[in-house]
């Protein structure tokens, strides 16, 4: 009996990235034997709720594909076809709504037709409902206070500087709605010198989070993989992803030079993740990412969490196609 196809939905179904966890799990679907489809946030199509569609990329299957690059030359010059939502095993939302602010509109509209997708049985990864709720950097301010730095969700240069204060010490502002490190701003004190035109900037785009600084970050963050309640581990050792900024620059993602390795996490780093995966899970949150700075959660990424790469190429096993399997089947 064939197997259903499963669909990835991106920003850009035409960026596709040899070197992310994106195509990484695309190639373990395409090795485990099912079709997989590429789509996007502005190829989606809805006439009713039994009515669901996306104009899809097909990876041939015909193909043996052994690597992510060799996936993202097949997918170039892959045909197109209109798919049924209602037809797919899984779909995988593996959208960046911090980096298409421009898009908004569709990714918006995006959310309310997996929601339809999935009353209809679908299994979608993650939970469109749990993912709304997650979307912004205010869902880590809802986490359990011991596990996050103070920090506040605010917009005047006012609160800023009022909150700041409290703080004693250095402090982060970055927007709401971001990744990947953009438009991250590190201030020694609330009456810095340019601290209104940070606030002026990021402000115009929507609201801010002012948080504490922790100053572990000059070593770097760690990205710790969370699948369904637990934290993904190697030889059953809990593990994470050590990132550490590139010289003269704080923030630590890989996108903007830093590096990445493999750890093994402290009891209480895994009593935090382990904890907080909970609560994604009560959610719909199945996969995520956690960015942990020392024993505080900084960031929980819902959408495309990445490190399956880094943890495939650690332990010389392909954990991806564990992972893979257990989210379409479980």
């Amino acid at each position: 009996m064939s197997l259903k196809p499963i669909l990835f939905l991106l920003n850009n179904r035409s960026a596709i990235k040899p070197d992310r966890t994106t195509s990484t799990l695309m190639l373990a679907c395409h090795q485990q034997g099912y079709p997989v489809l590429v789509t996007d946030v502005v190829h989606l199509q809805a006439s009713d709720s039994n009515s669901l569609s996306a104009e899809a990329i097909v990876l041939p299957s015909d193909q043996r594909i052994e690597s992510t690059w060799k996936l993202a030359e097949a997918m170039e010059n892959a045909p197109e076809q209109l798919a049924d939502l209602r037809s797919m095993q899984a779909i995988f939302v593996r959208t960046t709504p911090g980096k298409d602010i421009e898009r908004a509109w569709a990714h918006r509209l995006t959310l309310e037709v997996l929601r339809l997708a999935h009353e209809c049985g679908v299994r979608i990864l993650n939970n469109p409902v749990g993912l709304q709720r997650a979307s912004s950097k205010l869902y880590t301010v809802c986490l359990p206070q011991e596990f996050v730095p103070r920090t506040k969700v605010c917009h005047s240069l006012r609160s800023v500087q009022e909150f700041a204060g409290h703080l004693n010490g250095p402090f982060v502002l970055k927007p709401l709605l971001g990744s990947q490190g953009r438009d991250v701003f590190f201030l020694s004190q609330p009456d810095s010198i340019n601290a209104r035109q940070i606030v002026d900037i990021l402000g115009r785009t929507g609201y801010l989070v002012v948080q504490e600084f922790i100053p572990e970050a000059a070593a770097g963050d760690i990205r710790v993989l969370t699948l369904d309640d637990t934290i993904i581990t190697g030889n059953q050792v809990p593990l994470g992803i050590r990132r550490t900024p590139a010289a003269g620059e704080l923030r630590s993602n890989v996108s903007l030079g830093g590096t990445a390795e493999v750890i093994a996490l402290t009891d209480r780093q895994v009593q935090i993740c382990t904890e907080v995966a909970g609560y994604l899970y009560n959610d719909g949150i199945r996969f995520a990412g956690l960015d942990l700075i020392g024993e505080k959660i900084v960031e929980v990424n819902v959408y495309s969490p990445s490190g399956l790469q880094e943890l495939d190429r650690f332990l010389e096993h392909n954990i991806s196609s564990e992972v893979t399997a257990k989210l379409v089947r479980g």
